[in-house]
């Protein structure tokens, strides 16, 4: 199951073999008829009984981390992604119903099944290239159109983009010269 906000997100979460999508507002009723579960709590802080196994939370947000830790199975996983800014949630949840809260960010090496050791970046580039996420990328930008490349993305979602980068070909061969 995947969250979407835009349409755009949407239909990329389907091509690429979510199950399903919800939308942000919809996920804990999703996640509650999906397992089964019975939804705790009143107001800001609903827990289910049973949830998700593991939650990845890419966005990184205060709302984003609490509906993680309000939809994610007791002894279950969350796995913040990427670098998420200064945020305020509570954290019972994570003792209270034993919830490992992982981040990822930048490199490591990974044990695979057969015992081998990998670099993390190495199999997050094959997995990259096999899933063709290269259509993820809705523009790029040279590094001297900084402004408008973060301008662009402030507003990506709501554009119909998924992700703004920028493209540093060019810059390398510049900095060769």
């Amino acid at each position: 199951m995947a969250v979407a906000k835009y349409p755009t997100q949407h239909r990329l979460a389907l091509e690429l073999g979510a199950d399903s999508v919800v939308l942000p507002h919809e996920l804990t009723r999703a996640v509650r008829r999906a397992s089964g579960s019975l939804a705790l709590g009143d107001g800001d802080i609903i827990r289910l009984t049973g949830g998700a196994d593991h939650v990845i939370d890419c966005v990184g947000s205060e709302e984003s981390l609490s509906e993680a830790l309000g939809v994610v199975r007791p002894k279950g996983r969350i796995t913040m992604v990427g670098m998420p800014g200064q945020v305020s949630v509570d954290l019972t949840g994570l003792w209270q119903r034993e919830i490992t809260l992982a981040g990822a960010y930048a490199y490591g090496t990974e044990t695979l099944p057969s015992g081998q050791r990998r670099r993390t970046f190495d199999l997050a580039f094959e997995l990259v290239e096999a899933a063709d996420l290269g259509r993820l990328v809705s523009a790029t930008y040279p590094l001297s159109q900084f402004e408008t490349a973060i301008s662009h993305a402030a507003t990506a979602g709501a554009r119909g983009a998924v992700r703004i980068a920028f493209d540093l070909r060019n810059e390398k061969e510049r900095n060769r010269a």
